[in-house]
C-alpha cells in the first residue's frame, strides 16, 4: 500500500474518532446535566456542550494536527 495512502487513513480516523468524542461528549453533557444546575444565569448543560465543549475540541484538533499529522509530498510519482 502506497505510504500516502495509509498516512491519510491514520489521520482520516483520528479526525473520526475525535468528531465521535465530540459527539460522544456534547451528548453526555447535553443530557446527563441536570437542567435545575445554571451558572450566571445560564443553564449549566448548555455552557458545557454549546460553549466549553467547541473551545476543547478547537484545542484538540489544533493538538492532534500539530502532533499526528504529517506533511506529504504530493508531487511525487505514482507507484503502480
Amino acid at each position: 500500500m502506497n505510504s500516502i495512502v495509509s498516512v491519510a487513513r491514520r489521520e482520516a480516523l483520528f479526525s473520526v474518532l475525535l468528531a465521535l468524542l465530540y459527539l460522544a461528549l456534547w451528548a453526555a453533557c447535553a443530557w446527563l446535566v441536570p437542567p435545575t444546575l445554571t451558572l450566571a444565569g445560564w443553564p449549566l448543560w448548555f455552557l458545557l456542550s454549546c460553549l466549553f465543549n467547541p473551545l476543547l475540541f478547537i484545542v484538540l484538533c489544533t493538538l492532534m494536527v500539530h502532533w499526528c499529522f504529517r506533511a506529504v509530498n504530493l508531487d511525487a510519482s505514482h507507484e503502480p
